[in-house]
């Protein structure tokens, strides 16, 4: 029997004659999305190494911060790319309306990458005058970058992931945005074998450019009212 509080389940994306592809619900992705990249976040802090010789006093708490300036620096660049990648994840998933098994690996396949990060922190940090570590932090974050631009493109062009179907100077305004970062990523890159102060400097602008994405934004209540009156 059923309870009062059963709600009919909408199987259609599951019989054996619907004509469209296999979907899946995007809970469970958006839940280890979520966690993988929590969990990221926090380890960095962990590059943060504490100098064994040190004490409080007010000249001695100087010495300490001076010591760990540079680390921190890379922590809090870090830091800021993670939370780029998130927001730009964030407001992908919000023009998603199921998932697919192309999706879920391309998925795997980003939060993998994201996992490399906090290496590649710690690595950056540790080497602090070297160009070649920066390479390596860059690499991972173009990696980053071309995979959530492929995502966003699979996703645009398989049925039924998007619904209702994006405009197209949305899609083609949010897919620059995401491979504007494997860009930064390259300047950066070229930085780092002038000064790497400056490469930090030129990472720093991959964020600054999500500030406002007017073309994405105009069109949060449409897709608002078509989540709420969407299909099932």
């Amino acid at each position: 029997m059923k309870s009062p509080g059963d709600r009919p389940i909408d199987m259609r994306p599951f019989l054996a004659d619907n004509p469209g592809p296999p979907v899946l619900k995007l809970d469970r992705l958006n839940g280890l999305s979520d966690g993988v990249i929590a969990i990221v976040l926090t380890l960095l802090v962990f590059g943060l190494d504490i100098p064994e010789h040190h004490d409080f006093s007010t000249e001695g708490l100087i010495s300490f911060l001076a010591k760990i300036e540079y680390q921190a620096t890379v922590y809090a660049i870090s830091f800021a790319l993670i939370g780029n990648y998130w927001i730009q994840h964030n407001v992908m998933f919000h023009f998603f309306r199921y998932g697919s098994r192309g999706l879920t690996w391309l998925n795997l396949l980003f939060l993998f990458e994201l996992t490399l990060l906090p290496f590649t922190t710690k690595l950056i940090g540790t080497y602090r005058n070297e160009p070649l570590p920066i390479v390596v932090y860059g690499a991972v974050h173009i990696a980053c970058g071309c995979t959530l631009g492929y995502l966003w493109w699979y996703a645009n062009r398989s049925a039924p992931i998007v619904w209702p179907r994006i405009e197209p100077s949305v899609a083609r305004s949010m897919l620059r945005r995401i491979l504007a970062g494997p860009v930064v990523s390259l300047l950066a890159i070229g930085a780092a074998f002038v000064n790497v102060r400056l490469a930090h400097v030129v990472f720093l602008t991959m964020p600054v450019l999500q500030f406002s994405h007017r073309t994405v934004d105009t069109h949060w209540p449409q897709v608002v009212e078509h989540g709420n009156s969407g299909p099932g």
